[in-house]
């Protein structure tokens, strides 16, 4: 046994899981100065994303957005990455753990293999490589940016041992590998190991398994994938046709009461199908016809509900709510036959190419195993244990959860947790003593340091033309072989090539090495969008000894081929002038030097709700200062007034003991009456302006970071008789009245709930989350106050998600009736005296209902205050979405970040959301701004504009035009720029009469070539 425990203990978190989940968790620690080991049991890590060909409802490629986290994973100066490891034990407790790690052997040195495939090649049945459809196959290989990229041996398998070991040329692979057990010491764990896919195999109705051209919903995922087994065409399994019909059928093992069937809703099923539709008809041709069977279409995430009004409107998709109960061969062709009800009550057949079931998450067979080990408890579906108000921690101190592990969930609320999780964990653990970062790297005893960086500043050009061919998003479409042809022939480039896809560490060390072995010198990478790659291209030509700003990326997919994908000619000519205007810049480009200041600490939190005091909090025990702005007169937010949640746990309690923890804590500021009035300053520098109390007085604060949880207020429209008649009330008043007023709730006969009101309307069109679970909530507090009480809830959907479902099922078995309405034809209200009248059309029998009701309760849901949202995003320079909320840095992996560095948010600020949910975000924010903060420097970049004092005649325009007064009238004479301050944004440099003012890595010269190169494509 290789023993690592030694005191003192080791400052180091151990992630369990390689998913989305456990990457963002080890970034974040990492990030943050935390040293963290990083297993999981695969032979890689990236779990079921990496086999998802597009996210939704952005038009991301999974890949290419996961590919750059991947790759940092595996370099990161604090992250200790083993695959094939599992945990056996677990003793200690919190700050103390003693864990023990088995590692299976792999027979490949990771260090040696170059995944050259010649093993493959010469002994498939030894080797685990891309299982084609099948997703729980054991692979090394599923996808191109495999993390380690390297093969794994199946040596029970192979049969001529000697030969595989002969085959390598690098010697790599290791017969004799056995499994180690290691002792480690860490003072967190978090678990971030995710769950299943339901195997509809174990239900005969649907014939998977049996039926070829019955598929599930990831394994339609790789017939639509660029490096999955068809190579992106879209084709039958049974005879390689394409289909011109495909059904969907949601909730295929959850929601269901068949043998293996999941009770709960797994969450992300709904967009999963939603989106694989939407792509097929997008990609494909559009006389594909598009069909989703379903229950409830749970579009419950943020602009979710726009997604699916535009598959219905622009790509035509047909959408069928009912469930079917059996799928059927129509011949001996392969078709598919599917009968099923309509609301009308009329039985209908079809007959389909292809059916994708919707499989949805169930826990992991080893959960049990596992959860014995860390000694942590299960609720009843073999999910790890949680309350509402500690949504990522365990029932044992210093272990917690992230993702799927938890409940099912979507991708944002995966990473939301991941970060809160990271946040949480390093609470036990104090940062690595290390050197500071500076401007040439790390210092040389360093793991990972950095090379000397090259004087190129004499040298003639000599450029490297990278293309990616990136499945099916660029080389799909254009011939790239062609454009990497067509570089050749430029001036001053020495070397262009295809690099499959260019973000994986493959194609990473390969650019790498052509630099050192060709002396390049400038690098254009035709790839993917900057915005999420050109960080990681960076970091490549510098670990190559090259300047960072000698890179060019020229955005073949962005700019070309997703918006020119009807027209792959004009594509490609396309492709050609970005690549030509690219090399005419780079041409041009020098080396450029980074700005660094002293990091300013301090945060500031705006929102004093549930989740602005959380994230206060959760600093300020980390020791960071915190100023808590709240323009009201009091604490608390819109959860100040519910009093319980849908699992009955005591709000008021809970928020009680925030408002005075928040209030006794030494480290918050707390700003009551405040109004946010001016910005200025940039990541780690900033100074925001307040004006205070009644008689506004003006406080400037200076701070390093900021959290937007500034919330949304609950919505009361005009309908219904709202605010008209007192037996009519919103679901809020409803939860105080159960409370406050139980006798008069005793003594209701009938009481009707309408869903969807003023929301997934014109004006607001999303969903906003909460207004179902909330309406079960009630109907469950009524009922156990009042049995014989009749409640009537008018449904759209039913968005019960996750374990929700329960309470669902629950109030159904108590004798709550869900009706369904359609927006067309909505429930009609009028007075009748003391009581109301509601009339509603029951779709089952088929005829108009009324309903003389005791209290007529309406779901108004959210509604992002827009005049406030406005203000705040004009003063930080925030974007928002159309409907009011503030937009992230990514839907997917970025779901904290907002677009301004420096900025995150959490809560209903964010979009709407439960009380768990904005406490889970509000400590994921609270981790992320943890990242930023935890160096002492701040690097500035090299982007800021600089004066040739020379050509300035002080004309004062720069200093009129600059939003951040940064531009002044020095003693010389001339305009000078500080580049602490500058933001980089480029106005004075535009406006500048005399060209005086120069935008590094943007300048007049770089420009004009770009401009040049087109114009040189237009006219040749």
């Amino acid at each position: 046994m290789d023993d690592q425990a030694h005191s003192p203990w080791k400052n180091k978190v151990l992630v369990i899981g390689g998913g989305m989940g456990g990457i963002r968790t080890a970034l974040d620690l990492a990030e943050a100065e935390r040293d963290v080991i990083l297993i999981d049991r695969a032979p890689s890590i990236g779990g079921l994303m990496t086999q998802l060909d597009r996210t939704f409802p952005t038009n991301n490629c999974d890949l290419c957005t996961l590919s750059p986290h991947l790759s940092e994973s595996g370099r990161e100066l604090h992250m200790e990455l083993r695959t094939l490891t599992r945990v056996t034990g677990l003793e200690g407790e919190a700050g103390r753990f003693r864990v023990t790690l088995t590692t299976e052997p792999r027979y490949i040195d990771t260090d040696r293999c170059t995944a050259c495939g010649e093993c493959l090649k010469r002994f498939p049945e030894c080797v685990r490589f891309s299982p084609g459809l099948d997703h729980r196959a054991p692979t090394c290989m599923r996808y191109p940016q495999a993390t380690p990229y390297a093969y794994s041996v199946d040596m029970e398998r192979c049969e001529d041992v000697d030969g595989l070991v002969r085959v390598c040329r690098d010697e790599a692979i290791l017969p004799d590998d056995r499994p180690r057990e290691t002792v480690v010491d860490v003072s967190a764990v978090v678990l971030a190991t995710g769950a299943e896919l339901f195997d509809p195999g174990v239900v005969a109705n649907w014939g998977y398994g049996v039926y070829p051209n019955v598929v599930t919903s990831l394994e339609y995922e790789r017939i639509l994938s660029a490096s999955g087994p068809t190579q992106g065409r879209l084709v039958r399994p049974s005879d390689g046709k394409a289909p011109r019909k495909v059904a969907w059928i949601q909730c295929a093992g959850s929601r269901g009461i068949n043998e293996g069937d999941v009770p709960y809703c797994s969450s992300a099923c709904c967009m999963f199908a939603l989106k694989e539709a939407v792509v097929t008809k997008e990609r494909f041709q559009d006389d594909i016809e598009a069909v989703v069977f379903f229950m409830d279409m749970r579009t419950f995430g943020k602009d979710y509900e726009l997604y699916y009004e535009r598959a219905k409107r622009d790509f035509d998709v047909r959408f069928v709510r009912c469930r079917p109960h059996s799928i059927e061969p129509a011949g001996d062709t392969g078709d598919l036959s599917i009968t099923y009800v309509t609301d009308d009550g009329r039985t209908e057949r079809g007959v389909f190419d292809m059916a994708v079931l919707s499989t949805g998450f169930r826990a992991s067979q080893e959960m049990e195993a596992l959860a014995s080990i860390l000694g942590i408890e299960l609720n009843e579906h073999r999910f790890a244990l949680t309350s509402s108000f500690a949504p990522v921690s365990t029932t044992r101190e210093g272990i917690y959860v992230a993702g799927v592990v938890q409940s099912p969930k979507d991708i944002p609320e995966t990473m939301v947790q991941a970060s809160a999780a990271a946040c949480l964990a390093s609470d036990l653990q104090a940062a690595s003593e290390r050197p500071a970062e500076t401007e040439e790297g790390y210092p040389e005893e360093l793991p990972g340091e950095l090379p000397p960086e090259r004087d190129v500043r004499d040298e003639e050009p000599r450029i490297g033309v990278f293309v990616c061919d990136c499945g099916h998003n660029i080389g799909g479409l254009i011939d790239v072989n062609e454009t990497a042809a067509y570089a050749r022939g430029l001036p001053e480039v020495a070397v262009s090539e295809v690099v499959g896809h260019g973000c994986s560490r493959e194609s990473l060390e390969h650019i790498q090495e052509v630099i050192r072995e060709r002396g390049l010198n400038r690098v254009v990478m035709g790839a993917c969008s900057p915005r999420t790659h050109e960080t990681l291209f960076q970091d490549t030509v510098r670990q190559a000894g090259l300047n960072k700003y000698l890179v060019e990326v020229a955005n073949l997919r962005d700019q070309d081929t997703w918006v020119h994908a009807g027209s792959p000619e004009e594509a490609g000519a396309k492709a050609r002038d970005l690549i030509r205007m690219a090399v005419s810049s780079a041409a041009l480009s020098h080396p450029l030097a980074e700005h660094t200041l002293p990091m300013n600490k301090d945060i500031l939190v705006v929102g004093g709700g549930v989740t602005g005091m959380n994230t206060a909090l959760r600093l300020a025990d980390k020791g960071y200062k915190v100023s808590l702005v709240e323009r009201s007169g009091s604490l608390g937010g819109v959860a100040g007034g519910i009093r319980r949640t849908l699992e009955g746990e005591d709000v008021q309690a809970y928020m009680q003991d925030l408002i005075e923890r928040v209030q006794g804590h030494d480290k918050i500021q707390v700003l009551l009456n405040a109004v946010i009035v001016d910005h200025s300053g940039m990541p780690g520098m900033f100074k925001t302006g307040l004006q205070i109390g009644p008689r506004l007085a003006y406080r400037q604060i200076s701070h390093g970071a900021a959290v937007v949880a500034t919330g949304a207020p609950p919505r009361r429209p005009e309908a219904y008789l709202l605010d008209e008649h007192e037996a009519v009330v919103t679901q809020l008043d409803l939860d105080g009245l159960v409370e406050d007023r139980a006798e008069e709730v005793r003594s209701w006969r009938n009481v009707v709930m309408v869903q969807c009101v003023g929301s997934r309307c014109e004006d607001n069109p999303n969903c906003s989350r909460v207004c179902c679970q909330s309406a079960v909530k009630n109907a469950l507090r009524i009922l156990d106050a009042n049995p014989e009480a009749r409640v009537f809830v008018l449904y759209r959907d039913v968005r019960t998600y996750g374990f929700q479902e329960d309470f669902y099922r629950e109030a159904r078995e108590r004798g709550v009736v869900f009706v369904h309405y359609e927006p067309d034809d909505p429930p009609a209200v009028e007075p009748a005296g003391e009581r109301v009248k509601v009339t509603f059309t029951d779709p089952v029998l088929g005829r108009r209902i009324r309903v003389e009701a005791d209290c007529l309760a309406l779901s108004t849901g959210f509604m992002a205050d827009d005049e406030a949202t406005e203000d705040l995003a004009a003063i930080f320079h925030l974007n928002r979405t159309t409907d009011g909320y503030f937009l992230e840095d990514h839907i997917k992996l970025r779901p904290v970040d907002l677009s301004a560095p420096g900025f995150f948010v959490a809560g209903t600020a964010h979009a709407p959301k439960s009380i768990s949910e904005c406490i889970a975000q509000a400590q994921a924010a609270a981790g992320r701004a943890q990242t930023l903060l935890a160096r002492d420097v701040i690097n500035l970049g090299a982007s800021v504009a600089k004066v040739q004092g020379e050509k300035c005649a002080a004309c004062l325009i720069c200093v009129r035009i600059c939003p951040f007064d940064v531009p002044f009238i020095n003693a010389d004479g001339y305009s000078e720029i500080d580049p602490a301050k500058c933001h980089g944004c480029g106005l004075c440099a535009a406006e500048c009469p005399a060209g005086a003012i120069q935008l590094m890595q943007y300048e007049d010269d770089q420009i004009l070539a770009k401009v040049y190169g087109l114009l040189e494509g237009m006219f040749a």
